[in-house]
């Protein structure tokens, strides 16, 4: 829920530096929407005490080991949004002084922007940091997607269940779990064995367009 409101904030700070680069004048309080609240925090700290008591112990079905791997990649995918968030924030000045730069035509609004530019540096290590940090979200929310759909998928589990069984594998000594999108394949790599067994066309059912997401991203926060 907190990093919802920061990723509210972010949105509703653009829109009201937008709506004052046009001489809107937005009400008191109005990005109140986004604050993050003492229940908000409580909940987190909830969510921190289940982390800390959970029984990291080897699974021994495949829907627990695709739920310990989900739960793990959950974690890494909030570790990349914040840092998606870090790397936009020092991009969004960008959008403020484009403003500015096609509505300075005084000498007061030419001074400004003067000194907002003099404040103002975007270097390639900037984009390079955003554009890195974008990718990691991408790749973080396609895994964590697919392994909870792998969890779900009785069909997937079973076969797996049943592959571990026949080759006297035990299941939580697993060492990796991939996934690849073009094929629908999860392979997974196992202990002593050392090789990587695949499960292809389980879950593909559950495969979304880039169009896809960017409808969805319509649907949640309106027109981008």
């Amino acid at each position: 829920m907190i990093q919802q409101q920061v990723e509210l904030a972010a949105l509703m700070a653009y829109a009201a530096t937008d709506m004052a680069g046009a001489g809107q004048i937005i009400a008191n309080n109005s990005l109140d929407e986004a604050i993050v609240t003492n229940e908000m925090l409580a909940n987190y700290q909830a969510s921190v005490d289940l982390v800390l008591a959970m029984d990291f112990s080897e699974a021994e079905t495949a829907s627990e080991l695709f739920d310990a791997e989900y739960a793990s990649a959950m974690l890494e995918l909030g570790m990349s949004v914040d840092e998606l968030a870090e790397a936009s924030a020092a991009l969004m000045t960008v959008s403020v002084v484009s403003e500015m730069a096609a509505t300075a035509d005084t000498r007061p609004e030419g001074l400004a922007l003067q000194e907002v530019l003099a404040n103002t540096t975007i270097t390639q290590d900037h984009i390079d940091n955003y554009n890195q940090a974008l990718s990691a979200v991408s790749g973080m929310a396609q895994i964590s997607g697919a392994f909870f759909a792998a969890s779900q998928n009785a069909a997937l589990t079973n076969s797996i269940d049943t592959y571990v069984t026949d080759n006297n594998i035990v299941i939580g000594e697993y060492t990796s779990v991939d996934f690849v999108f073009d094929t629908n394949e999860y392979i997974i790599t196992w202990g002593e064995q050392g090789e990587g067994t695949g499960w292809t066309q389980y879950t593909t059912s559950n495969n979304k367009t880039a169009d896809e997401l960017y409808d969805h991203a319509q649907n949640l926060y309106g027109q981008p």
